[in-house]
């Protein structure tokens, strides 16, 4: 967790702040990858870091986000995260996936892991968008200006914020 909180990430629940992702993030998010896969063994096929803090340099909130390949029911990838500390927070469906949260103090996050079946289209979409974004400076841009535009008209509203990127990632998948 000091790590984590060492590298600058967390954000209070509800709030957004929007910083370029660093290299100390990034070496973050692969080390919590590690320890997710470890924590889960069996249970996934794979754990991957994904959103923007994993893109080198892109705005970004300071929280990690990852992915997680479920090849079975999410019962004891469930139990196995719960023990280890991480929150859930409920089954977001299409928009994905069963989502656990990690907190630095109460409602001060710094990590989403969203459990989805691996290789379905969900897990598919979270790889596409995250290595478009590495490798494509038109994309990044484009999601970029989107995310600024949603920043200054709501900046206190992370839902909206959040789902106000949907129309840009789907624009950049399909194309």
């Amino acid at each position: 967790m000091r790590r984590l909180t060492d590298a600058g990430l967390g954000l209070d629940h509800g709030t957004i702040r929007l910083e370029r992702t660093t290299a100390a993030w990034i070496a973050a998010g692969t080390a919590l990858r590690d320890e997710v896969a470890t924590i889960l063994g069996d249970t996934v096929t794979a754990v991957a870091p994904i959103g923007s803090a994993s893109v080198p340099g892109l705005l970004a909130k300071p929280i990690i986000d990852l992915a997680a390949g479920i090849n079975q029911d999410q019962e004891p990838a469930t139990v196995r995260l719960e023990a280890a500390g991480w929150l859930y927070v409920g089954d977001a469906g299409d928009d994905g996936g069963h989502v656990f949260v990690l907190e630095s103090r109460p409602r001060h996050r710094v990590a989403h892991l969203h459990l989805v079946p691996h290789d379905g289209l969900q897990w598919r979409n979270y790889l596409r968008l995250r290595d478009l974004l590495r490798a494509d400076p038109a994309a990044r841009d484009r999601y970029e200006a989107v995310k600024r535009e949603l920043f200054r008209r709501t900046p206190d509203d992370r839902k909206g914020y959040t789902e106000g990127k949907t129309g840009v990632v789907a624009a950049l998948l399909s194309a």
